[in-house]
């Protein structure tokens, strides 16, 4: 017997002779050779070939085993990978094993969130969700799937990363609400694209993706949310940390008074563009040849051959000629310039010469309360940020982007002080509930409906504050039970520090009233309905909240890296490129948690339905 355990043809004839020749058991009897006939000779023939047969046989049947043996293994191994991509590790996050449905869930996620967000202007972007992403370039070294993959490695590290703190920390939250909140986006979504709840689950989040296990990354993810927010809460911004921020960065916080007038140089048309003018004006087909199927204008080509024509020297001399002609008109609007400065003495006499000198007299010359980062152009921010700047300076300075000079007189710098404020709402909506089959009349009518309904709503529930305790804590239970404006419901209609402009028209002249108090009340028309308004009160100034909202996301942004940073992503089977590629050309992105986990938890639900009822997203190959 070999070792396989198969006995041999060549074993087997081996024996028979020891037995035929009488050595079987060692001994050794000599018989008497027999004279081999015609018919032994034909007999010894046969079994020979029997034998041979026998052989090939014996090797076929063994063949054969072993290819099956093989296709049993193909497809157990076919099956294991199954089984893995349903069950199995799809990458490790730390010490966390990530199936691969979890890891989709991101990975979809992120795409329903930028197809929400950026929609029909993606195909600007360079992405077209109806092909393969690893067939797009998202940038030289990476394609839209590599991107999408980091976002997912990014939000998994983070999730994971402040699951593990908070189990840590006792830190508990109940996330039933959003997971509630969830499922009732997601069954509004698949009604709306016609789908069941499980295709429309999985057209959004993977072919994995089923209800129950994407409840659980949302509870996951939600936990996380609440528990980063805890974190922000808990972490404080001291004044003088304020200050000394705004002593490093004063170009960014402060604000700038002054007047400009631009004077443009009067620029020669170049040479290719004269001659495609004429040509097009003899045509009559503004430079286009009548025949609609050729792609070059009569112009192009007629420049074109005396461009091929034309030697290098009359080239450069055409250049030259032209450089000339630019620069004489930038040199007549220098002269201008320096002309309407030498006659500025005061603020007065800047805006008498403005009509006479600027190219455009009918723009605004008076800039008030402007930020840096809004004039324009660099070179004219540059100038009235200066330390040394002071009120009445004047100067002339040179736009080479726009073939322009500037007048410029310097007022005043100064920290704007204007107070932010906190103020609590309920908004009724008066949107109206109309049809396509609806005539113009019966629109109106339903909008008039809506309106007088809304105003009515509002009004009662302004009296029944007013009838009863007429309290902030009472205004604030009743916008928590009727306000319709879900970013401030459930914080009883609070809204604090509001700068001016962040709300609609008529809220915000309201609330930035010179007369407004502490306590007062009104009801209020928008475009959106009937607002019935609380004025809390001033809060810190605008500045001073924008420094510190800077601070604080700086502060989360250094926990949230520091926290994830132990976090190892190990991707053992190769699933996802960019991870396999060095780290000078891949960077994973991580952001505030805020962006990411948040998102996840309640947003990205709500996105789903325009993803899920165009197909754009999981139905998409990766």
């Amino acid at each position: 017997m070999n070792p396989r355990g198969f006995c041999t043809a060549g074993e087997s004839m081996s024996d028979k002779e020891k037995k035929q020749n009488g050595q079987a058991g060692g001994v050794n009897s000599q018989k008497p050779e027999k004279k081999m006939t015609k018919y032994d000779l034909k007999m010894q023939r046969r079994r020979e070939e029997e034998l041979r047969q026998q052989k090939r046989s014996r090797y076929s049947t063994i063949a054969g085993v072993v290819i099956l043996l093989i296709i049993v293994g193909v497809l157990g191994w076919k099956f294991y990978e199954g089984y893995q991509d349903k069950h199995g590790a799809y990458v490790t996050v730390g010490e966390h094993e990530v199936q691969r449905s979890e890891y989709e869930y991101y990975f979809y996620s992120g795409i329903n969130s930028m197809y929400s967000y950026y929609g029909t202007y993606l195909s600007y972007m360079g992405l077209d969700l109806s092909k393969p992403l690893d067939e797009q370039a998202y940038m030289e070294s990476m394609t839209w799937k590599d991107y999408f993959d980091q976002q997912a490695i990014g939000q998994l590290k983070q999730v994971y990363a402040l699951t593990d703190a908070a189990a840590e920390a006792g830190f508990e939250y109940d996330a039933s609400e959003d997971v509630n909140s969830f499922v009732e986006s997601i069954e509004t979504g698949a009604a709306n694209a016609d789908k069941s709840v499980s295709d429309y689950v999985k057209a959004s989040y993977g072919t994995l993706a089923t209800l129950d296990n994407v409840k659980s990354y949302v509870e996951k993810s939600s936990i996380a949310s609440a528990y980063y927010e805890s974190i922000e809460d808990a972490t404080e911004i001291t004044g003088e940390e304020v200050e000394n921020y705004y002593d490093e960065n004063k170009d960014n916080y402060d604000s700038v008074d002054y007047l400009a007038c631009k004077i443009e140089a009067d620029m020669p048309e170049e040479e290719t563009e004269a001659a495609e003018t004429e040509t097009a004006a003899e045509t009559g087909t503004s430079g286009e040849t009548e025949t609609a199927g050729e792609t070059e204008t009569a112009a192009e080509t007629e420049t074109v051959a005396e461009t091929e024509t034309m030697s290098e020297e009359e080239k450069a001399a055409q250049e030259a000629e032209q450089k000339a002609a630019e620069e004489a008109a930038m040199a007549e609007a220098k002269t201008k310039a320096d002309k309407m400065l030498k006659q500025i003495s005061d603020e007065s006499s800047f805006e008498e010469l403005y009509s006479e000198y600027a190219t455009d007299a009918s723009a605004e010359s008076r800039k008030t309360n402007v930020k840096k980062s809004s004039v324009s152009p660099s070179a004219v921010a540059e100038w009235l940020f200066d330390s040394a700047r002071q009120a009445g300076d004047t100067e002339v300075i040179e736009d080479t982007a726009g073939d322009a000079y500037y007048v410029v007189y310097f007022m005043d710098r100064y920290l704007d002080h204007t107070k932010t404020v906190d103020v609590r709402h309920i908004l009724i909506s008066s949107a109206a509930e109309t049809t396509e089959d609806m005539t113009e009349e019966e629109k109106a009518t339903a909008e008039e409906n809506a309106k007088a309904e809304a105003k009515q709503k509002a009004e009662d529930i302004y009296s029944e504050w007013k009838d009863g305790e007429a309290t902030e804590d009472s205004f604030a239970a009743l916008a928590e039970a009727n306000s319709e404006d879900t970013g401030s419901s459930a914080d009883g209609g609070l809204y604090e520090a509001v700068t001016k402009g962040q709300m609609v028209a008529a809220f915000n002249d309201w609330i930035f009233d010179d007369a407004r108090k502490p306590g007062d009340t009104e009801i209020v028309e928008t475009d959106y309905g009937y607002h019935v308004m609380y004025f809390v009160g001033d809060n810190a100034e605008e500045w001073y909240t924008k420094i510190e909202s800077t601070l604080l996301s700086n502060k989360m942004q250094e926990y949230m890296t520091n926290l994830t940073d132990s976090l190892e992503v190990v991707d053992k089977r190769g699933n996802i490129d960019y991870l396999h590629v060095s780290e000078t050309e891949s960077e994973t992105t991580t952001g505030t948690a805020a962006d990411t986990t948040a998102e996840t938890a309640g947003e990205t639900a709500g996105e789903t339905e325009t993803a899920g009822e165009t197909e754009t997203t999981a139905e998409t190959e990766k």
